[in-house]
């Protein structure tokens, strides 16, 4: 986080500006055209993605957290805080960090001014609830008309129903593929969508400014001992520690994602959980394979072991039959 000082002059340069634009009487951002719709702003782009799903050309939408930035670590700008000034709804889902309520004091708005919607998102279960609860937030704005909650709710019928889809794919595929056989290793923030799949968590881990190098190493131990195939990172909190336990047990390394729009292709939660999920898939496939080409390998190298034993036993055996044969040769010379 930035220091207390630069913060302080950025909100005061915001503020500033904020107040020149309402004196000169600039129009707030407009969602459509002819001034219909909802500005939304949104902390995260998971909420993003959704209002963006749901609210189709009726909402214009701001996420204020990058996708591949970790919320925790986000210091606020003067456009974020113009974006919430403006808004007609402001929503969050993680926890209130302190940036939060600056920006909400900045854009001179309350803290009541934020909806904030709970529970886990990364997994389709959860997802749907998202959806619901957005939908209903959007319904219910006094600027939302008819044609435009008929249009909210016709998008919330189709969403939940690809999610719904879409994780009987992924559970058939996870239970295919045999996943509750794979150990992993995962970072926390993965746990629930690793879990719901099904794979075998032995060990989880915080952000890695929450580790010591004895945590890290208490992790490789565990790795080797239980024999695990993967290590599980999350792409917002850092990928050092994962890629360093995977290289010292000999398992596959795979980078997780929290928020959509952080990796190309990865636009909605949904395309978010197909891509977490086959990253999980080929990893356990390519564990695989290399584990059969390791028992081959073990398997040739006993063989060999076999057959060197036995030509060692000859060796041994003809070297023993020289020399009896020199010694017997020896005696009959000395008697002749």
């Amino acid at each position: 986080m930035a220091s207390a000082r630069p913060l302080t002059a950025v909100l005061a340069v915001a503020v500033l500006l904020l107040s020149l634009s309402r004196a000169t009487g600039a129009p707030p951002a407009q969602a459509a055209p002819g001034g219909q719709g909802l500005y939304v702003v949104c902390m995260t782009t998971v909420l993003a993605s959704i209002v963006e799903q749901v609210g189709g050309p009726y909402v214009k939408v701001e996420a204020i957290v990058p996708a591949g930035f970790c919320p925790g670590h986000y210091d606020i700008k003067p456009s974020d805080i113009e974006a919430v000034s403006k808004a007609d709804i402001i929503l969050g889902h993680i926890a209130n960090f302190s940036w939060v309520m600056d920006l909400l004091k900045a854009a001179g708005r309350k803290e009541t001014d934020l909806i904030m919607l709970h529970g886990p998102w990364n997994t389709p279960e959860g997802a749907v609830s998202y959806v619901k609860n957005i939908t209903d937030i959007l319904c219910t704005h006094p600027k939302t008309n008819s044609t435009m909650a008929s249009y909210f709710k016709s998008q919330n019928a189709t969403i939940c129903s690809e999610l719904e889809d879409l994780a009987r794919e992924l559970k058939k595929k996870a239970e295919d593929l045999g996943v509750s056989e794979v150990k992993v290793i995962c970072m926390q923030w993965q746990v629930p969508f690793v879990s719901w799949l099904g794979f075998n968590i032995t060990a989880t881990f915080p952000p890695p400014e929450r580790m010591s190098p004895k945590d890290i190493e208490n992790l490789v131990s565990k790795g080797k001992e239980e024999g695990v195939a993967i290590v599980i990172d999350n792409l917002q909190s850092g990928t050092e520690v994962g890629t360093e336990i995977a290289r010292e047990i000999g398992a596959e390394h795979v980078v997780l994602t929290n928020f959509p729009g952080a990796v190309p292709g990865t636009k909605t939660l949904a395309d978010m959980f197909r891509y977490n999920a086959y990253q999980l898939f080929n990893a356990t496939a390519r564990w695989r394979a290399y584990g059969g080409l390791v028992r081959q390998l073990e398997d040739e190298l006993s063989r060999l072991k076999s057959q060197n034993t036995l030509l060692l036993g000859l060796t041994v055996g003809l070297a023993v039959l020289a020399v009896a044969e020199a010694l017997l040769l020896i005696a009959w010379r000395r008697r002749a």
